[in-house]
């Protein structure tokens, strides 16, 4: 017996994350298609369109014989092509959810996901919008919460501090770092909370260096590179935190804190290189009055509460109506 969704997961995990972000919100069984590619793969869209040629022979050779599910979830440019060829291999009965641009004309999908601060003028009925990326967390940020309890005791009344770094667009300089790290240290003059630090694997060593040096304990830093042995308490800063401070150059962390309704606050000085879609993203959530930047004058942070952000559900009471509903 076939899950009802299939998920086309690969290894670009921000992706993969989204599309079982979805998958779990509908609350439908779901089996995740782990897609690996040949050589083809930067082969633009337009010359794929429903023919996968970019998929290794042992991935398409898991999908001959097989049942099919209600929907395939794919997330990113790359698992498009293999979502539609595979529509066409069930004889259309399948449903398609794209998320984000797919590079192939949406009428193909039943239904297109695309972030508002992607600049796509379409305004057809099958594309939804959402603000950032979709987040299913909340039962990680319980869960998280009390692992934090006890594989973190002494992590109490604290300021978590979200560290990214280098993309594919920008270097978190030294400036940056340098900018950042004094910033903070003028707010715990003002707050009587230490800082939690979470760094990720693109955060560039002089940043991490910087930050070290100035908050020792009773300040907490977790390197995921070096602590591998520790527990990654990220969703646990998420649930127990007082305020929460991101840097703007990751679209996902930034939409998971907008999940928790907590005081945040997104570092993104204007010399960030950054996209310039990212920095609509975070203009959105200001505006909004999800989150605040976190300037260099800032030196107290405002206590205030928001409706947390659940783009995740407003996708799927959309396809629970007018795709399940409807099959």
């Amino acid at each position: 017996m076939t899950a009802e969704i299939w998920v086309l997961g690969d290894h670009r995990v921000g992706n993969t994350n989204q599309a079982i972000a979805l998958a779990q919100e509908l609350g439908l069984e779901y089996e995740v298609k782990d897609i690996k590619y040949n050589f083809l793969s930067k082969l633009p869209n337009f010359f794929l369109q429903f023919n996968p040629l970019h998929i290794t022979d042992e991935v398409l050779k898991t999908f001959k014989n097989t049942l099919f599910p209600k929907i395939i979830i794919s997330s990113g440019r790359r698992t498009a092509p293999l979502a539609l060829y595979l529509k066409e291999k069930s004889g259309n009965k399948l449903k398609v959810v794209q998320i984000m641009r797919p590079d192939i004309d949406s009428k193909n999908f039943d239904l297109l996901v695309l972030p508002q601060h992607d600049n796509v003028n379409q305004l057809n009925s099958n594309i939804i919008r959402i603000i950032g990326a979709l987040s299913n967390s909340g039962t990680k940020i319980l869960n998280g919460a009390l692992e934090l309890d006890k594989n973190y005791p002494e992590a109490k009344n604290f300021i978590a501090v979200l560290v990214g770094g280098d993309t594919k667009n920008h270097k978190f300089t030294e400036f940056n770092s340098t900018l950042l790290a004094n910033t903070l240290s003028t707010i715990t003059n003002n707050h009587s909370c230490p800082l939690f630090f979470s760094f990720t694997r693109r955060t560039p060593e002089v940043t991490k260096s910087i930050i070290r040096n100035m908050f020792p304990w009773p300040h907490i830093i977790y390197d995921p590179t070096t602590d591998e042995n520790r527990p990654n308490p990220y969703y646990g800063m998420l649930g127990r935190a007082e305020f929460i401070i991101c840097t703007g150059d990751s679209v996902s962390m930034c939409s998971e804190v907008a999940s928790t309704g907590k005081p945040f606050y997104i570092y993104c000085p204007q010399d960030f290189k950054i996209i310039e879609k990212h920095r609509f993203f975070i203009q959105q959530l200001v505006d909004i009055g999800v989150a605040k930047k976190l300037e260099s004058n800032v030196s107290l942070l405002e206590d205030y509460s928001y409706p947390p952000l659940n783009e995740v559900m407003k996708v799927a009471d959309f396809i629970k109506a007018e795709l399940l509903d409807k099959a």
